[in-house]
């Protein structure tokens, strides 16, 4: 499950996860308590791994008790080891490594070296959940082939492969839900394979998707060779950073008019600390009034003419009021009219409370 924290708010003897006037929502940027130590954010995890420790990283799991004699990172120095048990197919295979995949976008390439495949193994990345994909090198008896298989369609793509080292890449796209596979021999050059996949969240197993590293053996000779994995690279999406100092413009999300606060529609990002703007433009700032009504005001910005900027998952924009600690949002029954009342945005983004912006300057 995910962890958060939520500011708290007492009232009448009880506490309301919120802010004062918009109990029961928790906004999705706020400020950390403080603490005696200083913390600054960073990532829990170090997921990319180049497999060098004596021990694996702690975001590693595996997705079956494993069979600790058949994997290693010592018979192989700077390598992860599995061997090639018996397995019908990956839902049964033994000694799977997994770690949670990382959103809303990110791509995972790992090297794999099959100089100990012996015919029948299969080895390579996973996005491991049910249905499962998964993008490897198989041996038969008459050579290696990269194959990439689809078990929502149940359809495997095979393209024959003399190297020895292969790189095995998906790029996801955990907005839209979409993965794409490639493939290389040289680390530069990579070639795609099958379908675009469409990954879905289902109750089968409860976890998402994980990216997996995997090796088993597919055909009657029991146990197999092994197969080495040099790295796995998990290049995650940079979120975008707040604006300071541009001027930038606003439209509401899945419409393509600007916004416009009286006879602006362009306006400078004023930093206020704390992951926090004030909206600057015609020579006042985007305030917000007693009646929740916005509008220009000049002036220097006080809490009425701050918001904090906060993005969701998908990448849009929601702006809450410091004054009211209330959300903007564009009210289409009155025309277009820009309020500062919403408790937050819905979630099918129907309440005009969502935006995009783009810089201009």
């Amino acid at each position: 499950r995910l962890t958060a924290l939520s500011p708290v708010t007492w009232q009448d003897g009880w506490p309301y996860f919120g802010l004062p006037g918009n109990l029961g929502r928790t906004p999705r940027t706020w400020v950390k308590p403080k603490t005696q130590t200083a913390n600054q954010p960073h990532a829990p995890f170090r997921r990319s791994d180049d497999f060098s420790g004596k021990v694996l990283q702690p975001v590693w799991q595996w997705n079956h008790v494993p069979v600790s004699s058949k994997w290693s990172l010592a018979e192989r120095r700077g390598f992860l080891r599995l061997h090639a048990l018996a397995a019908k197919d990956l839902w049964h295979a033994r000694n799977t490594l997994t770690q949670r995949a990382i959103g809303p976008r990110s791509t995972v390439t790992a090297i794999l070296e099959t100089k100990g495949m012996k015919p029948g193994d299969t080895a390579g990345l996973a996005l491991f959940n049910r249905p499962y994909a998964q993008l490897g090198v198989e041996r038969g008896e008459t050579g290696f082939a990269v194959a990439q298989f689809d078990e929502t369609r149940n359809e495997a793509v095979r393209v024959p492969v003399q190297a020895s080292r292969v790189w095995l890449r998906a790029e996801c796209d955990f907005v839209k839900n979409t993965a794409v596979f490639r493939y290389s021999t040289d680390g530069k050059s990579f070639t795609s394979i099958g379908q675009p996949r469409n990954m879905v969240f289902t109750l089968v197993t409860f976890q998402g998707v994980r990216y997996s590293l995997y090796a088993y053996q597919t055909g009657d000779a029991g146990e197999g060779g092994y197969a080495d994995f040099d790295s796995i690279d998990i290049a995650e999406e940079a979120p975008r950073k707040i604006p300071y100092g541009k001027k930038i413009e606003l439209t509401r999300a899945g419409a393509s008019e600007k916004l416009r606060i009286g006879q602006a529609d362009q306006f400078v990002v004023v930093n206020r600390g704390l992951g926090r703007a004030a909206l600057k433009a015609n020579g006042g700032f985007v305030s917000v009034g007693s009646s929740q009504a916005v509008r220009l005001h000049a002036g220097p910005p006080g809490p009425a003419e701050t918001f904090q900027w906060i993005e969701a998952f998908d990448g849009a924009l929601t702006f809450m009021s410091l004054a009211s600690n209330r959300f903007l949002r564009v009210d289409e029954s009155s025309g277009g009219q820009v309020l500062a009342d919403s408790p937050g945005a819905s979630a099918d983004g129907k309440d005009g409370g969502r935006f995009q912006w783009r810089a201009t300057q």
